[in-house]
């Protein structure tokens, strides 16, 4: 039976619809999310690596330590040296203060009081720079530990004890991670399919048999005059980097 005047609209209108259904899905590829590779910041030896490779961390689990000694060693003397000029200062206080109840008596002169105020301006100057060697002592201290940045998977594990984790140049890399809960959806679409498309923006990714609602966490501009659409997704067991996947947009 042929379709009569009426109905081709229908069917024009149909067959619309499944177009654009079939322009916003894109084939793409899973890959990791969030792959950083992990140095020291300060140089030291390092002592443990309690880290393995293929082993999921929390965010914050210790990965790998340096020897703390030489870095105990530099807050206990930068805090001797605010101790010593905090006694320093406390003494150039009591001196002013004594020198500026003379010169009100008028019994001390202009340039014992100058030389008063100077000494403790000199102190309190002193101190000030000694607590920041102190904070900066403390910092590394910390800093001698590698912790994990957020919930990570260890795809490569270079650390090992007695390696010598930075240099003055170039810090040695001990680790690289992805996140252990993230995984992207890649796809290259064209100029005029990527418009309006922005980062936080909501699409869905087929993988596995399974539809996951995900968010756009970039749209990069390749050499080639396309765009690298990225879509972030929980990841499940199934889920692997090199998998083929669909993305959805709305």
């Amino acid at each position: 039976m042929k379709p009569t005047l009426w109905m081709a609209p229908l069917v024009l209108m149909a067959c619309t619809q499944v177009a654009l259904v079939h322009a916003a899905e894109h084939a793409a590829v899973l890959d990791w999310s969030g792959r950083v590779t992990l140095a020291m910041p300060v140089t030291g030896v390092v002592e443990q690596v309690p880290a393995l490779a293929g082993q999921v961390l929390e965010k914050g689990a210790l990965m790998a330590a340096l020897d703390p000694i030489p870095f105990k060693a530099g807050v206990a003397d930068a805090k001797a040296e605010v101790d010593r000029l905090a006694q320093d200062l406390a003494d150039a206080q009591r001196d002013l203060d004594r020198v500026k109840e003379l010169y009100a008596r008028t019994v001390s002169s202009t340039t014992e009081l100058d030389a008063a105020q100077l000494r403790f301006d000199r102190s309190q100057a002193a101190l000030t720079g000694a607590e920041a060697r102190l904070q900066r002592a403390r910092h590394q201290l910390g800093q001698s530990e590698l912790r994990a940045p957020f919930n990570a998977l260890v795809l490569n594990r270079m650390a090992e004890p007695g390696l010598v984790a930075a240099t003055p140049c170039q810090p040695n890399p001990l680790f690289t991670v992805v996140r252990a809960d993230e995984i992207l959806a890649q796809a290259s679409l064209k100029s005029s399919e990527a418009a309006g498309l922005v980062p936080g923006g909501k699409a869905e990714v087929q993988v596995a048999g399974q539809r996951v609602h995900g968010r756009i966490t970039g749209v990069v501009h390749q050499m080639d005059g396309k765009y690298r659409l990225e879509v972030a997704i929980p990841r499940h067991k199934g889920a692997m980097p090199g998998q083929s996947a669909t993305i959805l947009l709305p």
